[in-house]
């Protein structure tokens, strides 16, 4: 696969990803848009911490 077309795909898979893990996450708790975004990134980031920091050599 070329690398362009890769790169999009990818993109767009983790969008649909985001998409769906913001639904997920907080709909339930029925929050307004903004503390929606909030919630989910803050979220997003701890999973990166969690994947960098676990991927770490130390």
């Amino acid at each position: 696969m070329e690398q362009m077309t890769q790169t999009i795909l990818i993109s767009v898979i983790a969008f649909i990803g985001a998409l769906i893990f913001l639904g997920l996450s907080v709909y339930p708790f029925q929050y307004g848009f903004l503390e929606s975004v909030l919630l989910a990134g803050g979220f997003v980031v701890l999973s990166l911490v969690e994947f960098v920091v676990d991927d770490a050599a130390i």
